[in-house]
Order: structure tokens, then C-alpha cells, then sequence
């Protein structure tokens, strides 16, 4: 039986991406990233990212409305959005690539379990449409809404094959604009998850739901992500219940 749905490629992908270094060792953890602190802050930051590569600052928008990792969604594709009669959808499901990989690589699981276990719904409102159509004048492929013609791939046939830029390009941008507004925090392509998250906070979303739209396996991981992002989340997290 055939998968409902592709497992998003990754021009990133390495040992490191899965936290150990070839010898099988666990690396050095990164200081961890932080979201904007406000959506004034967020705004600026989105606006000088749009200076640099509007390209890059969409995917980071699309991010920020998803909760998806950049690995995610710079690879989304413009049939993720539509159906077969070209109706915009009210979601999709998608295979989420570290996610996957790391139950593969850590647990061993076979690849139909690691993919349904890895899966997470993306529901389309007005601001991610606003993306997807803004991607159709920007992107230099019909098929990926954030294709760089930078990162596009010539083979020896002369066949061009498109790609987004690599996260790796994407975080010196972000550090760039980290300098730029002397960001007292880690600031990179990770952030916009993590403003996805604060944002559901904000509204009043459940730790249990907001574990759900990130695609996280259990709610130990989603209380360790929300508490390395906001101090003043941290003693509230800590003193959550199940029952309460």
C-alpha cells in the first residue's frame, strides 16, 4: 500500500541533524533559540528578513502559522494546499523529516510506524494563503513554494532540479538580523516554531493540544520545549497537571 503522503526531503540531513557526532556520540547541545518577544519585535524581524531573501522571510512566516521546523517547511509544495479540482484545502497532513528520522535511527522502527507516528496536520488559514500566493510570484519552481534559484541543483543532462535555500544559509541570514537588532537571544530559523507555540500559549491553548500541533510524542518533550523559550512560562509549566 502506498504512503497518503511523501516525507518532505531535506538538503540538511546528517548525523548532526540527529544529535550524535559519527562516532555515535551525543555533541555538544547549541544554546537553545527563543522567539521574538513581541509581535511588534516579530514584525521587524520578518520585514528585515524580506530585505534579505523574500523567499527566506516567507518560509519564516509560514513557520511562525504552522509550527513546523524549517526541514519542513521549506519544502512544502503547492499541492500540499489544494485539491484535485484546485479548491484550497482546510488542512493536510504531513511526515515530519527529523521526526521521522529519528525513529528510524534511535528505535528502530520500521517505516510505515515511524511515518504514521511522525505525522502532524497543518490547517490553512488567510495568512498561510496569503504566503502560497505570494510564493507564486517568487518561487522559481511550480511545484515548491520556496524554491531558491540560488540553491537549485544543474545536473550533467543540464535538467535543473529546484531546492530552498539550506537551513544552514537560512540561520547565517537570521544571525545577520540578529546583529542588526542586537537580539539579547539565540535567534534562527528554530524561532518561528517556537512563536507558533508561544502564540498558542498565548491564546489559551492547552500544553496537550499545543503537543499535538508540533507533532512532539510526548507532553515530558513539550514542557522541556516551551520552558527553554520563556522564563516566565517556566514556574506555570513546571506546576501543570494532568487533572488540573
Amino acid at each position: 500500500m502506498s504512503q497518503p503522503k511523501r516525507i518532505n526531503q531535506r538538503i540538511d540531513i546528517s548525523s548532526d541533524n540527529l544529535g550524535l557526532t559519527v562516532q555515535g556520540t551525543k555533541k555538544r547541545r547549541k544554546e537553545p533559540t527563543k522567539p521574538p518577544k513581541s509581535a511588534d519585535e516579530a514584525r521587524a524581524l520578518i520585514e528585515e528578513l524580506y530585505e534579505r531573501s523574500p523567499l527566506l522571510s516567507l518560509t519564516a512566516s509560514m513557520s511562525a502559522l504552522t509550527g513546523l521546523r524549517y526541514s519542513d517547511a521549506s519544502w512544502l509544495e503547492f499541492s500540499d494546499f489544494f485539491d484535485e479540482f484546485g479548491q484550497w484545502k482546510k488542512h493536510f497532513d504531513l511526515c515530519q523529516q527529523k521526526a521521522f528520522n529519528m525513529r528510524i535511527a534511535r528505535e528502530g522502527t520500521d517505516r510505515a510506524t515511524a511515518y504514521n507516528a511522525s505525522l502532524v496536520r497543518v490547517y490553512i488559514n488567510d495568512g498561510i494563503k496569503e504566503i502560497v500566493e505570494e510564493c507564486r510570484y517568487l518561487s522559481c519552481s511550480d511545484e515548491l513554494l520556496f524554491a531558491n534559484s540560488r540553491s537549485s541543483l544543474k545536473q550533467p543532462d543540464g535538467t535543473i532540479i529546484p531546492r530552498p535555500m539550506s537551513v544552514q544559509s537560512a540561520n547565517w541570514h537570521h544571525a545577520k538580523v540578529k546583529e542588526k537588532f542586537k537580539l539579547g537571544y539565540a535567534f534562527g530559523t528554530h524561532s518561528w516554531r517556537k512563536y507558533f507555540a508561544k502564540k498558542m500559549i498565548e491564546k489559551g491553548v492547552t500544553v496537550e493540544k499545543i503537543r499535538d500541533f508540533l507533532g512532539q510524542s510526548s507532553l515530558n518533550s513539550t514542557n522541556h520545549y516551551l520552558s527553554t523559550f520563556d522564563e516566565q512560562l517556566a514556574p506555570i509549566i513546571s506546576e501543570m497537571s494532568l487533572f488540573e
